[in-house]
């Protein structure tokens, strides 16, 4: 079938996925032939970092700015994310939701505070104590 769609549509088909994903598709010789396996690091805390948080303040729907740059903000953010794109965009989009309804309109430290948030090691740990 992702043969097939890939031929029609004239596309490439990437997968993204965890580990599991990664095993599922090696179960399948015909799929484990049409995945080549990248693996994407965690950001670590860099300019690199920096420049991301600036880029995705760009694009916040804040009437003021927040400075996720700021070397102290931004180590929270980094730790709070544990590194990976996809955290930190749910977490800022988290706590830019929270500013915006509660009339804040930029995230700081104490918004920080204030959302729900639970770190991926965090989110592990009670997974596996569940199970």
């Amino acid at each position: 079938m992702l043969k097939y769609l890939g031929n029609e549509l004239q596309i490439s088909i990437v997968g993204v996925g965890t580990k599991d994903a990664f095993r599922a598709l090696q179960s399948d010789p015909q799929l484990s032939n049409r995945f080549e396996p990248v693996l994407l690091p965690r950001w670590e805390f860099n300019q690199d970092f920096l420049r991301l948080l600036v880029s995705f303040e760009r694009m916040l729907p804040l009437k003021h700015p927040s400075n996720l740059h700021a070397k102290s903000l931004a180590m929270r953010l980094f730790s709070m994310s544990e590194g990976y794109i996809g955290e930190l965009s749910r977490l800022l989009n988290d706590a830019a939701v929270y500013a915006v309804k509660n009339n804040i309109e930029v995230i700081t430290p104490s918004v920080l505070d204030k959302i729900d948030w639970i770190t991926p090691s965090q989110r592990k740990r009670q997974l596996d104590r569940a199970m």
